[in-house]
């Protein structure tokens, strides 16, 4: 058992067994993308088989890189292995079972992030995404709040305006999060500023407040974020 233990621990950290393993879950997400297609039945076939197989080899990799592991604990403790623990079981589920064939493509393609488990640039991206994403809790409910009071604002406003994207709470507030990004901003504001000349100040200080100045300090976390992470890596 302990030459097992040795062998799968040395196989797991080889290049070449984690090149392909990426490689295998570059073709399941390919064989997935390709049954969007109408295909032939033989060739559906094929896929159906190549699917079977890419399961079959993403089982026998993650209990190596199990038996890989001093202990259970130790496999465990890294949110990465969990991560594809799951990812692999869904895969084992048979479409028979499910409630929806449709969950379970998508589980199945979810296969395509786990090269984020094999690429340690990817990992620290998302590492940081998630540090910054709780450092900036109290950011995020700002634009909450403030997102709340405008559209509050717009629907009391604008509601009746033709055209105007504000009928109802819900509606202004997926309209502000397209306005607070910019895209295509100038034509939601054009049937309000039609009616109400002044309208373009709600725009334009909505913009500031959360396109700008609160977003800018979301991006201001996510750098310091990154620099420390980086430090801490160059001191050890």
């Amino acid at each position: 058992m302990k030459k097992i233990a040795e062998f799968c621990e040395n196989l797991k950290q080889k290049k070449s067994f984690q090149y392909t393993v990426i490689a295998v879950i570059l073709i399941s997400s390919l064989t997935i993308g390709i049954k969007t297609y109408s295909l032939n039945p033989n060739i559906y076939n094929l896929i159906l088989i190549a699917d079977i197989a890419v399961t079959v080899f993403f089982l026998i990799e993650i209990i190596i890189r199990f038996l890989g592991e001093k202990t259970t604990k130790e496999f465990f403790s890294d949110g990465w292995n969990v991560f594809d623990l799951i990812i692999v079981i869904g895969s084992l589920i048979p479409a028979s079972l499910t409630e929806s064939v449709l969950l379970l493509r998508l589980l199945r393609l979810f296969r395509l992030l786990r090269i984020i488990s094999f690429v340690p640039e990817l990992q620290n991206v998302v590492e940081n995404l998630f540090v910054s994403l709780r450092k900036s809790i109290y950011i995020l409910l700002l634009i909450f709040i403030i997102t709340y009071i405008y559209a509050v604002v717009g629907t009391i406003y604008f509601s009746e305006i033709p055209n105007a994207q504000f009928n109802t709470l819900g509606e202004s507030m997926i309209t502000l999060v397209q306005v607070g990004t910019m895209s295509s901003w100038e034509n939601v504001m054009k049937p309000i500023t039609d009616t109400i000349p002044y309208g373009w100040s709600y725009f334009v200080s909505y913009i500031f407040i959360c396109g700008i100045v609160v977003l800018n300090l979301f991006v201001g976390i996510v750098v310091d974020v990154v620099l420390n992470k980086q430090t801490e890596t160059s001191s050890k």
